[in-house]
């Protein structure tokens, strides 16, 4: 187990690698890591909704087997929660959004401090 976790720190890494190196600022660095994590929400939300529809498949293929039928209907709740929380999440991100009006087209950017 520990070395599964190493194996995904070191390729983790290697990935984050090129963006840190070309990475100017601070900005840019978070710059990219919300880009980063911008693309992985939809391929998350993608793999909830496969794992529904694989408990959906388990459910209905097992109709004889109690268990597997169990296990079945397990997997589609986790499904669920999964896919609701990831839409819940959203929506208070967007409410917040509007709520102070943050448009993501236009920067936030600090008043400059002076001395």
């Amino acid at each position: 187990m520990q070395k599964l976790t190493q194996a995904t720190l070191l390729v983790a890494a290697a990935a984050l690698l090129p963006a840190s190196v070309s990475a100017v600022t601070l900005g840019d660095t978070i710059s990219t890591l919300t880009n980063i994590v911008n693309s992985l929400i939809p391929l998350v939300l993608a793999v909830a909704v496969l794992l529904f529809f694989w408990g959906l498949a388990q459910y209905m293929l097992n109709a004889s087997d109690t268990e597997a039928r169990n296990k079945g209907i397990n997997i589609m709740f986790m499904g669920i929660i999964v896919i609701f929380v990831m839409v819940s999440l959203w929506g208070i991100v967007r409410v917040l959004q509007e709520t102070f009006k943050v448009d993501q087209s236009a920067p936030i950017v600090p008043a400059a401090i002076y001395r």
